[in-house]
């Protein structure tokens, strides 16, 4: 964490030479500390349920998070710079939030300068950052689970188009560079990759190409929600029953696919824990004079399968 405590330091040494009583970094112990969560799409099931987590930590721990953010699918990711910029200027006693987006760290450092820390939700900032906290996914280790379960469903041998968000969702980059790495080795080679911008109709429209302009295609890899709903809704229509699809995350509709045997196995995350434990970190952190035992604390994931998918919440 870049430079915290020597800020810190300095904070108090300057106030004693002023004669001022040094402030420990934590909350008025006189009133509930109140945090803002800057979610990237509101309404989205995924972000729903880290907000569920997010209001049971609050209920438990006496704090008070505004969740804020955009609801509009097509400008969500833009519109973050504007919820961070007026986040910020609320001067909140912490923040959460996305940070997979190369514009997020810029704020994550205006914020820490102000003297409000962040906690980096579900996708980390780069290493050199000001961030207090990681909570969410290893994304290396979801992505190779993912090129497992690809090498499994396909005996090893496929050519695999890939649908993703954005390019620019870095935690979705080194997921895909994992799933590289777990079959680098075996005869999978990647022959298209198509940006979707989580939207289920985009998803839709681009798998059709990548089936139009790829006959060869045996496998689909999906790093979304939606993409991998947008590929099975494509694959059960066309009646591609061989296709291969892999992906992400346990809405309903992807269980219900996974249970027709159009899905082949997600990788599931924990968007409830991510909420719930990143509430848990900034109260901590105010508890204890900026102090923390850990600044990663990866909420895991499970692969899900048809073996398993009526049991993997047992």
């Amino acid at each position: 964490m870049k430079n915290r405590n020597r800020v810190i330091a300095g904070v108090m040494a300057a106030c004693m030479t002023m004669g001022m009583a040094a402030v420990p970094v934590m909350a008025d112990e006189q009133k509930n500390s109140e945090f803002t969560f800057v979610c990237p799409i509101v309404g989205l099931e995924y972000w729903d349920m880290a907000s569920a987590g997010i209001k049971a930590a609050d209920e438990e721990f006496g704090t008070t998070t505004q969740i804020v953010g955009s609801s509009d699918m097509a400008t969500a990711m833009t519109d973050m710079v504007n919820y961070m910029e007026a986040a910020i200027s609320s001067k909140p006693d912490g923040l959460m939030t996305y940070c997979g987006l190369e514009s997020i760290p810029t704020f994550v450092e205006k914020a820490w300068d102000l003297g409000i820390p962040t906690v980096a939700i579900d996708s980390d900032t780069p290493e050199e950052s000001s961030r207090i906290a990681y909570v969410g996914t290893d994304p290396y280790n979801a992505g190779y689970s993912t090129g497992e379960a690809m090498a499994k469903y396909t005996d090893g041998k496929a050519k695999v188009g890939i649908l993703c968000s954005s390019v620019s969702a870095v935690k979705e980059m080194k997921e895909i560079e994992a799933f590289k790495d777990a079959v680098k080795d075996l005869d999978i080679e990647i022959i298209a990759q198509e940006e979707t911008n989580a939207d289920l109709a985009t998803g839709v429209d681009k798998m059709t190409a990548l089936v139009q302009t790829y006959p060869e295609m045996n496998a689909v890899l999906c790093t979304s929600a939606y993409d991998v709903q947008a590929a099975a809704k494509v694959k059960e229509e066309m009646g591609l029953d061989d296709m291969v699809l892999i992906g992400y995350d346990d809405q309903e509709e992807t269980l219900n696919y996974i249970r027709k045997g159009v899905i082949d196995a997600i990788c599931v995350q924990d968007p409830y824990q991510m909420g719930y434990q990143s509430v848990k970190v900034l109260k901590e952190y105010l508890d204890n004079n900026g102090k923390l035992d850990q600044e990663i604390y990866d909420t895991g994931t499970i692969t899900v399968t048809a073996e398993n998918v009526d049991t993997y919440k047992d």
